[in-house]
């Protein structure tokens, strides 16, 4: 995985000055006397008859932000030395938020990150071959591989490889564990193949919508397909109203809620291509009885195309688990701030920004 950093800020601090065009999809900046393009969208610098490739950009606002890989493999043969980027928990002080005024009084030290499905259970799929299970398994550690730059923050799958998991042993699994976050990662699918776009959920035995309602309804009887169709009425879903009547996630209502604003945010930040849905709440049963604050994500449709493609690229893969990673990360950051933590604590230590430094070798999650 890869960390972006702020581009204005990022080069100004190497005594470099950016320049954009005027769409902000060319960056110029002159290097040691040489010009060098960078197409922030594809990826692809130039200086001279030198050539090279690093991540992309990401774009916040007026605010462009470079993949790390851009300081090592463009800035650094440049310049003819090794970068080091220094990883931080990617700016949260900044946001301006406050924990709600209930929660959980304890430190953001242990995180089950719960990839969707598996096994026989296929979830979402399409004809050409691509798996619901596949692709959440392959973000749960994208998105576990950038946060095991902490070594203080314990990070486990409810499963780490392809095999069946009821809805139960997942939260079952959490629980166990005192875990201080949980967080299930999904695909979603329509028979409208117009659908598209992601949504961040939390728990609530009242759905926002009737689309979230039967959402809920079709993952909670761990249904397989691309078309969830014949979904069943209220009488149907008595019993687990019942069972999950005195539903743990009451408690962690208004974390959980806040937990999946910053997702939403940060998703709407990492894929500026796709719809953002918004939050959403409905009875999930794998978030219901998570004795801890919990979310779930849909991060996009593979019943539709463009989403699809999306979900499917490995470099949108990353940028996704980014922005997973740096959700958990600012939420365990704030926490830990408004119980009289240091900011940035590893090993009781205040670590520094996010800034490239030249002379050692390039550190990646």
């Amino acid at each position: 995985g890869k960390a972006y950093l702020c581009a204005d800020e990022a080069l100004t601090g190497l005594g470099l000055k950016p320049s954009l065009s005027a769409d902000k999809n060319t960056l110029f900046l002159m290097i040691d006397g040489k010009l060098v393009t960078a197409d922030l969208k594809s990826g692809q610098a130039a200086s001279g008859n030198n050539q090279f490739r690093f991540a992309g950009s990401l774009r916040e606002n007026d605010k462009v932000y470079l993949s790390e890989d851009f300081f090592s493999e463009v800035y650094g043969p440049l310049k003819k030395v090794k970068v080091q980027i220094e990883k931080s928990e990617l700016g949260p002080a900044e946001l301006g938020l406050r924990l709600p005024e209930k929660f959980k009084k304890d430190p953001v030290d242990v995180v089950v990150i719960d990839p969707g499905h598996g096994g026989d259970n296929y979830g979402a799929n399409t004809a050409d071959g691509w798996r619901e299970k596949d692709l959440t398994l392959k973000l749960a550690k994208k998105t576990r591989d950038y946060l095991r730059n902490y070594p203080e923050l314990k990070v486990y799958l409810t499963r780490d490889e392809d095999h069946y998991l009821g809805l139960d042993q997942r939260t079952e699994f959490a629980n166990k564990l005192g875990a201080d976050l949980f967080l299930s990662i999904h695909i979603n699918a329509c028979d409208t193949i117009s659908a598209s776009g992601f949504e961040t959920f939390f728990a609530s035995l009242k759905a926002s919508d009737d689309a979230s309602r039967k959402l809920a309804i079709w993952e909670n009887l761990e249904l397989s397909g691309s078309d969830p169709n014949g979904v069943p009425g209220k009488e149907d879903r008595s019993d687990l109203e019942l069972i999950l009547g005195d539903m743990a996630q009451t408690e962690y209502m208004a974390e959980s809620d806040f937990i999946a604003r910053l997702v939403q945010q940060n998703l709407d930040f990492a894929m500026q291509q796709t719809v953002n849905r918004g939050l959403r709440q409905a009875p999930f049963r794998v978030l219901m009885t998570a004795n801890m604050p919990a979310v779930l994500v849909e991060v996009g449709f593979l019943t539709n195309a463009s989403d699809r493609r999306n979900i499917t690229d490995p470099a949108n893969q990353d940028k996704i688990a980014w922005a997973l990673a740096k959700s958990i990360l600012q939420y365990r950051e704030l926490k830990a701030r408004q119980l009289g933590i240091r900011g940035n604590y590893e090993n009781g230590k205040e670590k520094s920004k996010s800034t490239p430094k030249s002379g050692d070798q390039n550190r990646s999650p």
